[in-house]
């Protein structure tokens, strides 16, 4: 029995003995009205009054803890509806943020990729990549490096906004940072560009954009290309899934030239 039942037993328990002593001193003080003993039995009313009071007492005190009682039960119910409310809430924000990503991801394969039926080499396929990545993300300047076949040489094939007097250098696996990209197979974010890396040339001077994304492009669990975006933004989350989505399409492209 919890505590609970037995607080209800006693109430009901003790309010039975109230009734019992209320009635017995009420047919107590009659009797001794009637008879003229009011005085002379006044001790036992005295006890009968205090013992009245002493049940009212407790009853009082049970009335109390069962209140608390309910109550705490009742809050603790609450809180587990709103616990489980909350986790069926967050349930479903996850699963909205995960289809708002999905669906995100496949709004940008579909803006960045050059349309299959579209007649172009590689350097314009790599140029337009760039020039639709710029477009949706903020990019100012852009590189795309195709691996030789045969060789582990890395050439350039597109650019975007670049203004170098020399063309941007090859590279093998583990040299410079888009050597070391193409031998670890994981994209690197810089949010501090070493200096003299990348200079975009404006008509008000030059300035160095501080956020670099260099993304491998893999196909068949080797790296055929990689792709260097310069900004002044900060790349987000989503450039690595959309990479990873993009890459082995990409890759696919690039091996037919």
């Amino acid at each position: 029995m919890n505590r609970l039942k037995i607080y209800k037993t006693l109430a009901f328990i003790v309010l039975i003995i109230e009734l019992t002593v209320f009635f017995t001193l009420f047919g107590k003080i009659r009797n001794m009205i009637l008879s003229n003993q009011l005085f002379e039995d006044q001790n036992i009313i005295y006890f009968l009054l205090i013992l009245a009071a002493i049940l009212v007492l407790f009853l009082f005190v049970l009335f109390i803890l069962l209140t608390n009682k309910n109550e705490s039960e009742n809050i603790y119910s609450n809180k587990q509806t709103q616990i489980i409310g909350d986790n069926s809430k967050h349930k479903e924000s996850d699963k909205e943020i995960i289809e708002e990503e999905t669906a995100n991801i496949e709004y940008y394969i579909s803006k960045i990729l050059p349309k299959e039926n579209a007649k172009l080499n590689l350097i314009k396929y790599s140029e337009k990549i760039l020039s639709n990545l710029a477009k949706e993300f903020d990019i100012v300047q852009g590189l795309l490096f195709v691996k030789e076949k045969e060789s582990d040489i890395f050439n350039i094939a597109g650019k975007y906004a670049y203004f170098g007097e020399e063309q941007p250098k090859s590279f093998k696996y583990g040299e410079t940072l888009s050597g070391q990209v193409a031998k670890n197979k994981t994209a690197l974010n810089l949010k501090e560009i070493p200096e003299n890396y990348a200079t975009i040339l404006s008509g008000l001077g030059s300035s160095s954009p501080n956020n670099l994304l260099i993304a491998p492009i893999i196909l068949n669990d080797e790296t055929v290309g990689i792709i260097e975006l310069a900004s002044f933004k900060k790349f987000s989350k989503i450039f690595n899934d959309l990479f990873e989505s993009i890459s082995d399409k990409i890759g696919k492209e690039l091996i037919k030239y």
